[in-house]
């Protein structure tokens, strides 16, 4: 599920190419000793992974054919629906699994399967750079045992369990192409150049994991958008609770909360803000509260924030407290990973930018009537 990028994140957007290169990228001296790491044992791993899974989907797709039957069509589909989903679901598993857990130093699994993990987060463009065995060999490795047991099934059952078994066939081959094509899916998510007029397509059509959607898994703290085969869209109102429970929870430092206006508000449009005046400010030790509307296109599109508490700030209106999507640069360069915490996060950095920070402010406590 979608969490929110922090106010780190908002300042990263605006640091220059000198100072983020210290951070990542392939001169990052964390990245060179992970790529270091690539051994030619895992490279022959990889090689014999990967001709086995061809070799075994060949000659799986070749017993599919031979015993296919015109009532077989919808169990290819449904298998075919179900095998995409079900890789999207593992590739999110293992993701979420190697980025939160063990360490590169574990004995053969984390120098073999944790590192390039690892390597991704602090060069993203790595995967780029990797030739087609190195981008899908682990992945073809996972399959290898499922296909070897339905090629078995295949020489040793009658045409009659054959049949039967059919549907769960459609099922292990889907399953076993998507779960290979993951890494390259993957791959393709991070190249911005060259890439095929088809693969594009079915990036903008959601069937494969878009350039976009992925992007936000690399937002600092890296902890969602986990699946790497189609990036199934997480729903408006599954988000909306997540962030229901960030609030109630009280992630942060406390300097921003938010909650629901209403709790029996069951389409979780109308919230209410809090922000903390920062010290050594105009607005030190005042709290200022917020409505925030998030309409049914949200996170598309940014919320609607307006002050109720009165406070002069650029970017607020006066007379009715409304924030002005343009001064306020997580709602003018909106992404679908930010939230109402950043929103608010923002607006507390604003009342600390020189300009704001000296402004006359109206008496404490008095509230926009409108």
């Amino acid at each position: 599920m979608a969490r929110v990028a922090d106010e780190s994140e908002l300042e990263e957007n605006f640091q220059s190419p000198k100072e983020t290169a210290k951070r990542w990228g392939p001169q990052h001296a964390g990245a060179r000793e992970l790529a270091n790491l690539y051994s030619p044992g895992k490279r022959c791993q990889e090689w014999i992974s990967v001709l086995l899974c061809l070799s075994l989907m060949a000659f799986n797709l070749l017993h599919l054919l031979a015993n296919f039957h015109l009532s077989h069509l919808w169990h290819i589909a449904l298998g075919t629906v179900a095998g995409i989903l079900t890789a999207d679901f593992a590739s999110g598993l293992v993701h979420w699994g190697a980025d939160t857990w063990g360490s590169v130093d574990l004995p053969v699994f984390g120098k073999a399967f944790i590192r390039p993990f690892r390597e991704h987060h602090i060069d993203p463009t790595a995967i780029t750079r990797h030739d087609f065995i190195e981008t899908n060999g682990d992945n073809c490795m996972l399959t290898v045992l499922p296909l070897m047991h339905m090629a078995y099934g295949f020489l040793t059952h009658t045409p009659a369990e054959q049949y039967r078994d059919y549907p769960w066939s459609c099922y292990v081959f889907a399953l076993a192409i998507f779960v290979t094509l993951t890494n390259q899916i993957h791959k393709w998510s991070h190249t911005y150049f060259g890439l095929p007029a088809w693969v594009q397509r079915l990036q903008d059509w959601h069937l494969i994991l878009p350039r976009k959607h992925h992007r936000t898994h690399h937002v600092s703290p890296h902890e969602t958008y986990f699946c790497i085969t189609t990036g199934v869209k997480v729903p408006r109102n599954f988000r909306l609770l997540e962030e229901l429970e960030e609030g109630q929870k009280g992630v942060g430092d406390g300097t921003v909360s938010w909650g629901l206006e209403d709790d029996e508000d069951m389409t979780l449009t109308r919230w209410r803000g809090m922000i903390i005046g920062p010290p050594r400010t105009i607005y030190e030790n005042r709290m200022y509260s917020l409505r925030v509307e998030c309409g049914p296109r949200y996170p598309e599109t940014p919320p609607f924030v307006r002050f109720v508490t009165k406070i002069n700030l650029n970017g607020v209106h006066n007379s009715n407290g409304v924030v002005d999507t343009r001064a306020v640069s997580a709602l003018a360069k909106w992404q679908n990973s930010y939230s109402i915490r950043v929103v608010l996060q923002e607006l507390r950095r604003l009342m600390m930018c020189k300009e704001n920070m000296k402004l006359p402010q109206p008496p404490e406590g008095q509230i926009y009537t409108n």
